[in-house]
């Protein structure tokens, strides 16, 4: 049921205290200490690449990155879109620094705002995306 007139809109939320979201990024490094890994947790918009898909008609969606409320919806697009990258890391994102989510796209994918640094110190795994 449509609730508003316009364009469809993103309804976007942040971290309450004692919160926490777990999901898994895919990345195209497995080594924390590795630039692109901390580059693969950057937006298009802030790599300088042009939008992607629904980017194309969302900035709001162009800067932020996706990710997935479950390892495995994050494993079938890495196997399926290889260019996105080799791994998958899981990310455990508390309150307090700065990061934002929003539900876009299919049942369990997020996008997220946040500094990419920030995303990095929230890595607590790192995976094959592919056996």
């Amino acid at each position: 049921m449509r609730t508003t007139y316009g364009p469809p809109q993103v309804a976007a939320y942040e971290l309450r205290p004692g919160e926490r979201l777990i999901c898994w990024r895919i990345v195209r490094s497995e080594h924390r200490d590795d630039p692109v890994l901390l580059s693969s947790l950057r937006s298009n918009f802030e790599l300088g690449l042009g939008p992607r898909a629904a980017e194309r008609t969302s900035r709001l969606i162009h800067l932020g990155v996706s990710a997935y409320l479950n390892e495995q919806s994050a494993h079938e697009t890495a196997e399926k879109f290889h260019k996105l990258g080799d791994w998958v890391a899981r990310l455990e994102m508390e309150h307090g620094n700065g990061f934002n989510y929003a539900h876009t796209g299919s049942r369990w994918h997020l996008t997220i705002w946040g500094d990419a640094i920030k995303l990095s110190d929230s890595v607590v795994d790192i995976s094959p995306a592919r056996a």
